[in-house]
């Protein structure tokens, strides 16, 4: 059994930051989350789909690390447009040039753990059948909710509320979203009331994300206010949220301290933003106390 598993498309990322390109790379929840989680020594799966022509390249890394990739065949690879303006880089606009084919519960094969953290990237990736079958196969189901609201539109990303949500949601123990999205996804413009509305849906911890501002967690009836970590230097904002999730589900499997857990979290999201790609570890033994 592997500590976590994440699914999701590993895409081709292409980094434009003020309309310049900066990098062509892999991408994808799946990408950041599962490099964060190895960064901080966990046993990582990951299951993905891509065209054949893709694997080598955009796996290479993750499989350098010692990430056990299970990539299952799809036509297309998922191919991503990402450009960041403003003076923090705070702007984002995407495009999707193509898509892989959408997960379903056979594509799991045999693989299980103790945390499975699902990356969808658009609103088709994911249906609540996967959601079901991955609750069957772990302790724990964390659900990234920024692609099910993603409906792409002639390549132009679409954000809207996710119809199966009802269904889906209650196959899922930890929700992460940004203030936006769990705006849509709970109707609620207030955080608080969001993260209650969105409790009541099955998780039991949510997560709401607000950017330099920190993150709100909520459980067990209580809120924690999550400060953010100014990073020394911004280069690259990509990822930022996976990485967060990684710290997160980390701190989880050793504590059930959420404060701490989001702390860690913030941390980890911080570093992410002082480098281009996903994090490798070097950064990383300062944080760690004598427990681990």
């Amino acid at each position: 059994m592997f500590d976590a598993c994440v699914i999701g498309h590993i895409t081709k990322e292409i980094i434009r930051i003020r309309d310049k390109v900066h990098r062509e790379m892999p991408g994808g929840t799946a990408y950041y989350t599962s490099m964060a989680l190895r960064s901080v020594g966990l046993n990582v799966a990951v299951i993905t789909k891509m065209s054949r022509q893709d694997r080598d390249s955009l796996l290479y890394e993750l499989e350098k690390t010692g990430i056990n990739v299970f990539s299952r065949k799809s036509k297309e690879t998922t191919v991503f447009e990402n450009i960041y303006s403003g003076r923090k880089l705070h702007v984002r606009i995407q495009r999707v040039k193509a898509m892989s084919s959408p997960f379903s519960p056979s594509d799991l094969g045999e693989v299980s753990a103790k945390v499975f953290h699902i990356g969808p990237l658009t609103n088709r990736d994911v249906c609540p059948d996967l959601l079901k079958a991955v609750s069957m196969r772990g302790d724990l189901v964390s659900l990234d909710i920024q692609g099910l609201l993603r409906q792409i539109e002639d390549s132009e990303v679409r954000i809207q509320d996710w119809q199966e949500k009802i269904e889906g949601l209650a196959y899922v123990d930890i929700l992460k979203a940004d203030e936006q999205e769990a705006a849509i996804l709970s109707g609620e413009d207030n955080l608080k009331k969001a993260a209650l509305t969105l409790s009541r849906l099955g998780p039991k911890e949510i997560i709401i994300t607000f950017g330099s501002r920190g993150s709100l967690i909520f459980a067990h009836g209580q809120f924690h206010k999550i400060p953010a970590f100014p990073p020394k230097k911004i280069i690259d904002p990509t990822g930022c949220g996976d990485t967060y999730m990684g710290g997160y589900i980390f701190r989880r499997l050793r504590s059930n301290d959420l404060r701490q857990a989001g702390t860690f979290a913030a941390t980890l999201a911080s570093l992410q933003i002082e480098r281009f790609g996903a994090l490798d570890g070097t950064e990383l033994p300062h944080l760690f106390g004598p427990q681990d």
